[in-house]
């Protein structure tokens, strides 16, 4: 990977807008879609295939997948927490699914209903079923750096998952401070073990901002030599099945901080604040991120 790019996974029309109470609708969503791909983001997570009376805002997740103008060279994934969703995504047309199980039991029992050990037959079986349908897959590991129900989760235990996950022959690796109880210290130490194991195999780290430690841990996992990270526009995000979560690092606040730090994006950081302007408009209240609020106003310099 080039060392002088980071990539970011826009997370915004999935973990974002799983949260609101306000169902947004499917051509909203789809014209957000293509927006953000005009900015330049080549990542992209447009939907979750999980129980529509549990999450609301996903009950639309086919007709969206099927209705995206689709670009060369863009990643448009979803996110799959069981076998049945692994089945719904393959039959919307993805070709990249997110397999995705938590590193907390009590976590993994509220998201999916399993225990650990269960979760772990049911990732292999998810992964089986997108490789026999040649669907790339993101392994991802929920709660790697904190539980809101257990607390500390054993960093062992967590390394001892990220072999588990690599084992099954996943193309992408991704670790989640789902409860965003992660510090940059703990955070830099393992990933640099987690990419040391990964070898050529992509590490993603997807980072939430509840304690207002997100940023600092980008920058710790950037020196960890993490090169993709999930990010929501407006700084969106959150689970509905975590106490007290709240949303993903800003899209454009990341893609600031890494210009700023001398690496690539690709992505027009005003055109992804027009989209946060515009959802804060039709949401009636300003969402967590802060440079699209920078850029609302005039004679405003940026560095």
């Amino acid at each position: 990977m080039n060392e002088t790019k980071i990539i970011l996974e826009e997370q915004g029309l999935r973990d974002g807008f799983q949260t609101l109470s306000q169902v947004i609708s499917t051509e909203k969503k789809l014209d957000y879609i293509h927006r953000l791909v005009a900015s330049g983001i080549r990542r992209i997570q447009v939907a979750s295939f999980v129980h529509p009376k549990l999450v609301p805002q996903m009950a639309d997740a086919e007709a969206v997948c099927q209705k995206i103008d689709k670009k060369e060279g863009v990643i448009y994934s979803g996110l799959v927490l069981n076998q049945k969703g692994v089945e719904r995504g393959i039959a919307a047309g993805l070709d990249h699914l997110a397999c995705s199980i938590s590193a907390s039991n009590t976590h993994s029992q509220k998201n999916t209903r399993l225990s650990l050990t269960d979760a772990k037959t049911a990732f292999k079986e998810m992964v089986r079923s997108c490789q026999e349908n040649n669907i790339s897959v993101r392994g991802g590991i929920q709660c790697a750096f904190g539980c809101r129900y257990e607390g500390k989760i054993d960093p062992n235990y967590v390394l001892d998952m990220v072999d588990h996950h690599l084992d099954t022959g996943i193309d992408e690796l991704a670790l989640a401070d789902s409860t965003g109880m992660g510090n940059p210290k703990q955070l830099g130490e393992l990933m640099q073990q987690v990419v040391e194991k990964a070898g050529d195999i992509p590490v993603i780290l997807h980072l939430h901002n509840t304690e207002n430690k997100g940023y600092a841990n980008f920058y710790a996992a950037v020196e960890a030599g993490v090169r993709i990270f999930d990010t929501a526009f407006g700084g969106l995000g959150g689970c509905p099945f975590i106490k007290s979560a709240t949303g993903n690092i800003a899209t454009e606040d990341t893609a600031h901080l890494a210009h700023q730090m001398g690496y690539k994006t690709g992505i027009n950081i005003k055109e992804v604040s027009e989209i946060s302007s515009e959802l804060e408009g039709m949401l009636g209240y300003k969402l967590p991120g802060q440079l699209y609020q920078l850029l609302d106003k005039e004679d405003i310099k940026m560095i």
